[in-house]
């Protein structure tokens, strides 16, 4: 061959190589068109949108641990098992769903120089459609940061007010205007926490000394507080905080370590508490058979059934995952069946239809796996963030 050809040859084989280098840039030719001539090309966006909210959707908050100040919620197709979609929350947030399924809160804490700064607090409002914030509303007075329980925050059943738990140092409860878009102010709780929602002006919170307070409140937030007392052992037999709630009947299933069931019925201004029963029968606990976990029960509204992780193990072992689930039928104060779970699971759901799936959160793994009512795994996801710990379900 050549000088010639092998120069030309050289030059094609650096223009290729070139071309598949993208950190290179090649000059472009200068074209001669008239400036008249050209148009500017402008970007365009379009927002994907998820379908309307429905019974077997599931939304999954994730407290991120590794990185706890970029906690984020993923929003999964239960029927499928499929990832649908995410969004960013801020440090160790709380989440719940407007009660017509249009809107979606979180209660979020931010810094102004991400990990440090100042402080601030928000109630956030986002289309439950397309994911878009709608609103910031700021929480002058903060939140209770503590790793995300799910009843820190609350939305009324009208679907009117927020609610949101807050100790700094003095127990209270933030209230937010949800349809008008304001903070209105706070409602004092001298010694109490958690928020169950069980009315348009009224809520029930749990008491450290065994007692429950119903608060009921107008639109300038004048209250009027009723306690009961001695509800539950709270020196000797603690009640779980992620307890059952039945929001739509108005009654609260306090579940204590021992695995004793407190039926409280909050369809009144004063809690009324019904015979206690047990999880457990006399040769299980003698057994080791205690309840435990994180998001450890969940009630399916439908059917007026419990659903409680279980496992064995030996007194203070309420946080140790279950290894099943049992189901009861809580007006016969039965259990119905028992589900063994293929991993031990630290929350567990359950879907509001009249075919419920059972949804629960892997010990020790980013796992989502889904169950049919009898028991059989449907659906497996994997690597769903870096620690999620709350479920919550459209319609509970």
């Amino acid at each position: 061959m050549s000088s010639g050809l092998r120069a030309l040859g050289w030059v094609a084989f650096s223009l290729c190589a070139l071309s598949t280098l993208p950190s290179i840039a090649i000059a472009q030719e200068k074209d001669d068109l008239d400036a008249g001539a050209k148009l500017e090309v402008a970007e365009s966006h379009v927002t994907a949108k998820l379908s309307a909210m429905h019974a077997r959707r599931l939304f999954v908050l994730d407290t991120a641990f590794p990185a706890a100040e970029a906690g984020k919620t993923y929003v999964v197709d239960g029927e499928q098992g499929t990832l649908e979609g995410m969004f960013s929350q801020g440090y160790w947030s709380n989440f719940a769903i407007a009660p017509d399924g249009t809107e979606i809160y979180g209660a979020d804490t931010y810094f102004e120089k991400h990990t440090r700064g100042t402080r601030k607090d928000y109630l956030v409002i986002r289309d439950a459609s397309t994911l878009n914030v709608l609103d910031d509303i700021l929480l002058p007075n903060g939140r209770l940061l503590i790793v995300t329980k799910k009843y820190n925050f609350g939305v009324t059943p009208d679907g009117r007010y927020g609610l949101s738990y807050n100790l700094a140092p003095r127990t209270s409860v933030s209230v937010v205007d949800l349809k008008l878009r304001k903070y209105v102010g706070e409602i004092d709780i001298p010694g109490c926490g958690l928020i169950f929602p069980q009315s348009p002006n009224q809520f029930t919170t749990l008491c450290a000394d065994g007692s429950v307070a119903t608060v009921t409140f107008d639109e300038k937030l004048k209250a009027s507080i009723e306690r009961v007392k001695k509800i539950f052992d709270a020196e000797n037999d603690p009640v779980f905080e992620h307890s059952a709630w039945d929001k739509h009947h108005q009654m609260l299933y306090l579940i204590a370590y021992s695995g004793r069931v407190v039926p409280l019925d909050l369809s009144g201004a004063i809690a009324k508490k019904q015979a206690p029963w047990s999880l457990t029968s006399d040769s299980e606990r003698q057994s080791g058979w205690r309840p435990g976990g994180w998001q450890l029960s969940h009630f399916h509204g439908p059917s007026q059934q419990l659903y409680v992780l279980m496992h064995r193990g030996h007194e203070w072992t309420h946080k140790d995952s279950g290894t099943e689930v049992w189901v009861y039928d809580v007006q016969a104060q039965k259990r119905l069946r028992k589900v063994k779970l293929i991993k031990p699971a630290q929350s567990v759901a359950v879907s509001q239809d009249d075919s419920p799936l059972l949804y629960t959160i892997a010990d020790g793994a980013p796992e989502i796996i889904t169950y049919n009512a009898s028991g059989a795994v449907r659906s497996r996801l994997n690597n769903l963030g870096f620690t999620p710990q709350v479920l919550t379900v459209p319609g509970e």
